[in-house]
């Protein structure tokens, strides 16, 4: 049995979108995946950072009145990340404290609530990071499985099926979700007409086995679809 879900990256400080264009990526890709939360019902994960959560609210109000509503009836849920997407394991401590406490501010702010899931920003793990997300009361984080696996040999393969814990610098543990950049890409390609419906479904069914496992169907930028 093959349980999936999703975390869907938003982020309006992406470096090729420039600040004019902030608008209609609002339109063209944050509102369809509201509408595709309350069309399907569908557990959709949402990830934002907190800029990218004040921008869009800036943009468009409703945007973010749609997105508090759909949260409290559960018909998709946040992930936080941090005030800004930088890269955890290149700046100082203090920044990455002072991130993740401003970024739970202003998700409070618009959202009302302090998400209890964070995503990795970038997808750049350290160790020294785990302790920075238990103070900010984070209670699991989502990371990355392919890249660290090549550079384990010795784990199992299975074990990116199933949460694990994450061990810190002086014994911090964190619970820990596996993101899938090979299974994302797959969902990119098919988004893009590179492969076709059969050929996905069909790297979807090579994961299927009796015994229970969990997959991130996708775990990456949400800007990527029609912008």
């Amino acid at each position: 049995m093959l349980r999936l879900f999703t975390v869907f990256h938003l982020n309006l400080a992406y470096s090729s979108i420039e600040e004019a264009q902030r608008p209609e990526v609002v339109r063209r890709c944050y509102w369809p995946l509201l509408r595709l939360a309350e069309r399907t019902g569908a557990p959709i994960g949402i990830e934002a950072s907190a800029f990218t959560l004040e921008t869009a609210a800036a943009i468009d109000p409703a945007w973010i009145e749609t997105l508090g509503r759909l949260l409290a009836e559960g018909r998709c849920e946040f992930v936080g990340a941090g005030y800004a997407q930088l890269i955890g394991p290149l700046v100082p401590a203090g920044v990455n404290a002072a991130n993740l406490t401003l970024g739970h501010d202003t998700y409070e702010r618009l959202l009302g609530f302090k998400p209890r899931i964070a995503f990795v920003n970038e997808q750049a793990y350290s160790a020294g990071m785990i302790q920075h997300y238990l103070d900010a009361s984070y209670e699991a984080m989502v990371m990355e499985w392919d890249n660290p696996a090549r550079a384990h040999p010795e784990w199992d393969a299975e074990w990116r099926y199933f949460p694990q814990i994450a061990c810190g610098q002086h014994g911090e543990r964190i619970p820990l979700i596996w993101n899938k950049a090979i299974a994302f890409q797959q969902f990119q390609r098919y988004a893009h007409d590179e492969s076709s419906l059969e050929d996905y479904l069909a790297y979807l069914a090579g994961h299927q086995t009796e015994a229970p496992r969990a997959l991130a169907l996708y775990g990456n930028d949400v800007e990527i679809f029609d912008f």
